[in-house]
């Protein structure tokens, strides 16, 4: 009884971590009259002070000290904070400039491009029918390409960044809260700069009111998901994480197509299949080998 609770506690955290992250666009789009770098430098600080307040209230401060001291972990974070900042500054440039669809595209990638890095570094096996997925990923990128005469920057680099970033985290054997604190400790000095720089020339948004309270939840917006997400970790398989990843970029999808009405053509609808049925191959297959 109590491991069914807790698989039903897993399943409540792990739905709202990606119900969360899924309608992100609707907070990000009250922000898209503030400029992308300033968001990103606001969304930086605040996590910050989240953080730092958490590991307090867990006494878990003096576990930063092990952590730093290792200079080689240190330098592997450091390469963490600034991956999982491009991300969140390409997320939010994507969001605040009406381009949801692609962010939604790129979310759907990443799972597949984890399992080609991991071939690629870690030296993991592909099966036939994960070579095959990735080159339906392939196939939907030349797609969009073609339709759009560029390569579609956001669709790919949101997944690389976020791919990589997961990449290095497996080479380094630190707690996820500590390690997240870490990562923005290092490059919360260049959120400061920014920011008093803006503030020094009075470009600054920042202020007592809608705005600034918005600026300010940003720590809260960015580390409540990452909490719940952990908490699911811990109570759920990774293939049940894994399956629920997917309800993020769908919900970013819907959102784009019916409140923001970004335009869903026929090409973007040829991508959006040939990567879904990548992902179904991959689910079904992966079931498959564990019953074998």
């Amino acid at each position: 009884m109590k491991i069914q609770n807790e698989t039903t506690k897993g399943f409540i955290y792990g739905l709202s971590t990606f119900v969360m992250w899924g309608v992100f666009p609707i907070y990000f789009k009250l922000l898209e009259n503030i400029g992308a770098v300033e968001i990103l430098a606001h969304r930086i600080i605040w996590s910050f002070v989240i953080l730092i307040i958490l590991l307090r209230v867990k006494n878990r401060l003096l576990n930063l000290k092990i952590i730093l001291r290792d200079k080689k972990i240190v330098l592997m974070l450091f390469l963490c904070g600034l991956l999982i900042a491009t991300n969140w500054g390409i997320f939010i440039y994507a969001i605040t400039t009406d381009r949801i669809l692609q962010t939604s595209l790129g979310y759907f990638i990443n799972p597949l491009l984890s399992i080609l890095l991991a071939a690629i570094f870690l030296k993991e096996k592909l099966s036939i029918a994960a070579k095959f997925s990735v080159f339906l990923v392939f196939i939907a990128i030349c797609i969009q390409v073609i339709d759009m005469g560029e390569l579609p920057i956001i669709s790919i680099a949101l997944p690389l960044s976020f791919a990589i970033y997961g990449l290095l985290h497996k080479k380094i054997s630190v707690p996820s809260l500590e390690g997240l604190f870490v990562e923005t400790m290092l490059i919360f000095p260049i959120g400061i700069i920014y920011l008093t720089y803006l503030g020094i020339n009075n470009q600054s948004s920042f202020a007592f009111n809608v705005n600034g309270i918005l600026l300010m939840i940003c720590g809260i917006v960015t580390i409540l998901p990452l909490l719940t997400f952990n908490s699911a970790a811990i109570r759920l398989k990774l293939s049940t994480i894994g399956y629920m990843q997917y309800i993020s970029p769908t919900l970013s999808m819907l959102i784009a197509v019916f409140l923001y009405n970004e335009n869903l053509g026929i090409s973007k609808i040829i991508s959006f299949g040939l990567i879904w049925l990548g992902l179904f191959i991959v689910s079904f297959d992966g079931i498959k080998r564990k019953k074998e």
